[in-house]
């Protein structure tokens, strides 16, 4: 299976939460790809964000270091604490954009923040579209992409699942 429907989430509590992240960084979607939200090690401040984002292979730590909250985010911080989540991100696509296909370390785990139904996930050609107010479990193990076939963002938190 491609993708696994974890659970169903309150997506207004999950959408103000990520937005509490841009205000508390003071940067809005237009000017950062990605916001990570876990350190690497306690008690860092939120502005070591940086630290976790781009691309695995090219971090200065491995990806399962990234365990650590950095921001203070009761329901979002719950679902990465309950499927044991690193290196969770805020990861944003602009309009008009695709990812390469390629192929993670880890299976993913995904919550749609800002979305509509012209954003899709392919993994082995089949296409995904991940709804609000949903967790879902990619197998991003799999050759897969990102789509954002619209005139607006699409935003989605993005969570490695390491067994």
């Amino acid at each position: 299976m491609h993708i696994e429907l974890l659970q169903t989430v309150d997506h207004q509590t999950i959408l103000k939460e990520a937005n509490s992240v841009k205000v508390q960084l003071k940067k809005g979607w237009g000017d950062v790809d990605q916001i990570g939200l876990q350190g690497y090690k306690p008690n860092q401040h939120f502005s070591v964000w940086k630290a976790s984002v781009g691309k695995g292979n090219k971090l200065e730590f491995p990806e399962n270091y990234f365990k650590y909250e950095l921001f203070n985010l009761p329901l979002i911080n719950s679902i990465i604490k309950k499927y044991n989540l690193k290196r969770t991100r805020i990861m944003k696509s602009d309009s008009k954009t695709c990812l390469t296909r390629h192929q993670d370390m880890s299976k993913r785990v995904h919550i749609p923040v800002i979305t509509n139904p012209d954003c899709f996930m392919t993994i082995e050609d089949k296409n995904y579209f991940l709804e609000p107010g949903n967790v879902y479990l990619t197998n991003t193990t799999l050759p897969h992409t990102a789509v954002n076939a619209s005139k607006y963002i699409r935003i989605h938190i993005v969570g490695c699942l390491y067994d």
